[in-house]
């Protein structure tokens, strides 16, 4: 039987993220992650080493296209379904591949082996649990019973000479330090916006502090981060793998709890995370050089966050 596991990503960023240490637990009991998920996550995961195949969100070409990757990895093929939802549980089903997974939204029917849910914890200790229980499931022997407490998100070359570049085209120095601002935070938590309100004026105060404030939105959020962010030097989007590179080399990444705050957490970068609405024991960033600041229902300061920054930037080595 192979050792290739189709592992069916979440649909978010800062999921993806998350599903690392899992990831790298199946690699490590002896499998092989083979990638699916949207298209997205293709250049971020890039440095893993392990194949990726995109799906779009077209039902019937996803399908086609899982039933070819199926084919592709021999006999009765085996799955990992991160994500919670019945229609992954259904296209990995009809693709022909037998799937562990956590029996949700209804779609416990759909799958080979069935797996209790841990109950409330970190998305990573979830999404860990997921590949462990499935390890076993299998006959299999886990190489650990934690999660690594980093991400260990990996780069290619293409992504720091990418970030090179950018900085490069912008007449941005090599002994110019910057700050990464990603103010915006897409779409709402239980009705309310996932964004801090004063990265305008704290993007001053870091300029003040001798760093360039610099903000590299998607292509569906640069109009947003002009308005909420203006005195932040705003450059072109880039993918999410040479985003990487850039929080790598930045003093500091200031995000809300969103994917790039995760995505920063991958690469283990000095970070601060606002927190407003949602509850960082469950997503908060899993990077050991983090600071987070809020917890659900409060916002944290104007003060209390140029002081943090005033405080690492400081003592920057």
């Amino acid at each position: 039987m192979s050792k290739t596991v189709l592992c069916r990503l979440p649909n978010h960023v800062g999921d993806c993220m998350m599903t690392l240490p899992a990831l790298q637990l199946l690699a490590d009991s002896g499998f092989t992650p083979s990638l699916i998920g949207k298209r997205f996550a293709e250049d971020l995961m890039a440095g893993m080493g392990w194949r990726y195949d995109p799906i779009e969100g077209q039902v019937l070409k996803d399908l086609g296209r899982v039933k070819e990757i199926a084919r592709s990895t021999g006999d009765s093929p085996r799955g990992v379904l991160f994500p919670n939802s019945f229609g992954s549980a259904l296209l990995f089903k009809l693709g022909g591949i037998r799937s562990a997974g956590y029996p949700t939204d209804g779609r416990g029917f759909l799958l080979d082996a069935r797996l209790a849910e841990p109950g409330v914890t970190h998305e990573v200790n979830r999404f860990f649990t997921v590949a462990r229980e499935a390890i076993i499931a299998w006959g299999g022997t886990p190489a650990r019973d934690k999660p690594t407490p980093q991400l260990g998100l990996k780069l290619l070359a293409r992504h720091r000479a990418g970030a090179r570049n950018i900085l490069r085209d912008n007449h941005i120095t090599e002994d110019q330090k910057f700050v990464l601002l990603a103010p915006v935070a897409r779409g709402l938590h239980k009705g309310q916006k996932k964004s801090w309100d004063h990265f305008d004026s704290l993007a001053k105060y870091i300029e003040e502090l001798g760093y360039l404030p610099l903000a590299l939105p998607s292509p569906h959020e640069v109009e947003e981060v002009r308005v909420s962010c203006p005195s932040a030097r705003i450059l072109e989007p880039t993918t999410l793998g040479t985003y990487a590179a850039l929080c790598e080399r930045a003093s500091l990444v200031i995000a809300n709890d969103s994917g790039i705050s995760h995505v920063a957490a991958g690469i283990g970068a000095r970070q601060i995370t606002l927190i407003g609405v949602t509850d960082p024991t469950r997503t908060g960033p899993w990077n050991p050089a983090a600071v987070t600041l809020g917890s659900e229902g409060h916002w944290p300061t104007e003060e209390e966050v140029k002081n943090t920054v005033h405080r690492i930037l400081t003592t920057e080595a």
